[in-house]
Order: C-alpha cells, then structure tokens, then sequence
C-alpha cells in the first residue's frame, strides 16, 4: 500500500469515471518562487485506448516512473512534485521546478520501461503557486 503520509486525498465520480487527486501537503508560507516553473507531466494511458482504464502493468509502469522521478528530483533539490490526478483517461503529474533543464536532464538519463513513457509535457510560469493554491484551497488542505 502506498504511503499517503504528506498527501491530502479527495475522488470524484463523475458519467466518465473515477477522478482521484493527490495534493502534497505544503506549508502555507511556502514561497513559490523559489520553484517558480510548472511542468505538468500528462501519461496518457495507452494499454487500454478507449476504455477509460489503465492495466495493472500501465499502472505499475506508472508507479515506477513516479518513483524514478522523485528520487532523482528530491536527492537533486530543483523541483518538487505537488500534485497528482488520476483521470479516466490519462494520469498528470504536477511539479514545480527552479530548473527547467534540469528537470528534463533528469527525464532524459533515468531508466525507461521498454517502451518510452508515454508523457506530454506542459510549461508555465506560476511563481505565486496559483495552481497548486487553488486545488489546496478547494479541499481545505491547507
């Protein structure tokens, strides 16, 4: 079972399935701008196309990919990562980043599955956390 210590939980069934997402507890006086990049990381699932569900393996890969990441970020210090949601069609992973590049340098030497991660990246600028800010603020998670 995963360790959920740090994470606020919240789940929405909606008509299209099962919507789950998980908010890293961050202090209130954190100050963003030390992390003032938003990359968010979009796997869309690709075992089951159309079903709205991912394997047991995709998941695992997931996991594992999920893993890889933090441990390189976390023992680098640049990013962090704040939130995860879990879609009926695909799984997005959110971090903040003082460092762009690097955070690509760490997705391009770490380990892959034997098909490459089937991600997406997305970039903003979000120095004041709004992002994160506003999912905190709508599951009083802080």
């Amino acid at each position: 079972m995963e360790d959920t210590r740090g994470w606020t939980l919240a789940e929405q069934h909606a008509d299209d399935g099962l919507s789950l997402i998980r908010l890293k507890q961050i202090e209130r006086g954190f100050d963003f701008r030390t992390y003032p990049e938003r990359l968010n990381l979009i796997w869309a699932y690709r075992d089951d196309p159309g079903t709205g569900t991912a394997s047991p393996a995709e998941l695992e890969a997931m996991q594992r990919f999920e893993d890889r990441v933090c441990e390189r970020i976390e023992a680098a210090g640049h990013s962090l990562l704040a939130i995860v949601f879990t879609e009926p069609d695909h799984r997005e992973y959110v971090f903040h980043t003082r460092d762009v590049n690097a955070f690509i340098g760490v997705l391009n030497t770490m380990p892959q599955e034997a098909a490459p991660y089937p991600i997406e990246i997305d970039h903003e600028s979000d120095p004041k956390g709004e992002f994160y800010q506003s999912f905190a603020d709508a599951l009083g998670a802080r």
